[in-house]
């Protein structure tokens, strides 16, 4: 029985009264086996890229709000209803873009090269130190191959003098400039430590030592000039991961690459590698976990859809997916794309997202085919984070509205 490390969950009905830990203790690893406390431990939740900087709402008159980028900060409650939402789905983590690549825009981390806007540590902080009271951990990407609102590898371009944009210039052989010029790798690292060291203002512990962090990442799917053609350079990847290592030696790293690089497996500060799943794949998964074996580290499916529909015999299957990552000795775990909530101060509208992959649990209005898909994933994170099997048609407990705020 793994050892559970955050608030226990009724198993049907309504969300339990918790036990919230104090303190947590830190992630380690030994060979492909996550451990807490020595005992292994299951990485698995939902993508909730926007916890730091949404995109999707605009706030109230009089709160900042950048039009350009449509960006804003997610208000405490909305924050706070997604981690509740979490522990009712048995998740044991987050994986939160926007807590690691947050850059570029007037509302973010670093609008410009250099510069630092504390203000915009004040939705990151409350994440950080809410899911610690929940007992739910962080896996933190940071930097986007891709140009979005919440910043990226392109931004470093920009500031550097390349004038490139994803709509344009995706395929641009100087894209590989982010990885081998040495003015914008030093930027890179900069912006790193800046996040990193930062002192939370709830908990006053920096990101480095607060073990609600469990992994920071070297980005999101991170690639070269052609697609998924993991051209993200070994040399690059080991100076990035043992940057971070020397900055918070007990988190573990992420390999960002957009699949697995076999010619980074010597580079021994990576702890988990990863990949990730438009559609789920359970050939291509079973091929991850495989070439993963040898390399002695941890796998981790860091994105999938979970839509469906699902193949019948075929490889587009959640059910099949699943039961691979349940019985390898690999995986570490895995995050569906992705969780939105309420839309709080209001209990009753939901927050929507238009990429056709928005999960939107307890929603009255999801369909009995949606509900019955939330209700696989969630029987999967129990039997990861839990031990326990429970019916695939086990009733969702039910999220309350406003979620606590701990203290």
């Amino acid at each position: 029985m793994i050892k559970l490390l955050y608030a226990s969950v009724a198993l049907s009905g309504v969300l339990a009264a918790a036990q919230y830990p104090t303190v947590l203790s830190p992630v380690t690893r030994e060979g492909s086996t996550l451990l807490v406390d020595g005992k292994p431990w299951k990485a698995v939740g939902p993508n909730i890229y926007w916890l730091g900087l949404d995109e999707n709402v605009v706030p109230p008159d009089g709160e900042p709000y950048d039009a350009a980028t449509k960006s804003s900060y997610p208000t405490k409650g909305r924050i706070t209803d997604a981690l509740a939402t979490v522990q009712a789905l048995g998740g044991t983590m987050i994986r939160s873009h926007t807590l690691g690549t947050n850059l570029g825009n007037p509302l973010t981390v670093m609008p410009e090269l250099g510069v630092i806007n504390e203000a915009a540590f004040e939705a990151i902080d409350w994440a950080v130190y809410q899911a610690g009271l929940y007992g739910i951990r962080y896996m933190v990407p940071l930097t986007d191959n891709w140009d979005y609102y919440h910043g990226g590898k392109y931004n470093f371009l920009r500031w550097f003098g390349y004038n490139l944009t994803q709509a344009n210039d995706s395929q641009n052989p100087e894209m590989q400039q982010f990885y081998t010029n040495q003015a914008i790798v030093a930027a890179f690292k900069n912006y790193i430590e800046k996040l990193v060291t930062h002192r939370n203002q709830y908990n006053n512990l920096t990101y480095a030592e607060d073990p609600t962090i469990f992994a920071f990442e070297t980005g999101n799917e991170l690639q070269g000039p052609r697609n998924r053609d993991m051209d993200c350079p070994a040399d690059w990847v080991r100076d990035i991961t043992g940057f971070i290592k020397n900055l918070a030696p007990n988190k573990l790293i992420v390999d960002g690459t957009y699949g697995v690089n076999r010619t980074h497996f010597d580079i021994q500060d990576i702890d988990i590698f990863s990949n990730h799943y438009y559609p789920v794949n359970t050939t291509k998964l079973q091929l991850d976990l495989e070439t993963v074996e040898g390399a002695d580290r941890a796998y981790f499916a860091g994105e999938y859809s979970w839509v469906g529909p699902d193949d019948s015999s075929g490889p587009v299957n959640l059910v099949s997916f699943f039961d691979i990552i349940q019985n390898s000795s690999v995986a570490a775990g895995d995050a569906f794309w992705s969780l939105f909530g309420r839309n709080l101060p209001d209990c009753n509208t939901f927050v929507d997202h238009s990429d056709g992959f928005t999960l939107q649990y307890n929603n009255p209005t999801n369909s009995e085919y949606t509900n019955s898909r939330i209700q696989l994933i969630r029987k999967h994170f129990v039997a990861m984070s839990q031990g326990k099997e429970i019916p695939a048609n086990e009733t969702l407990p039910a999220v309350p509205c406003p979620a606590p705020a701990l203290s």
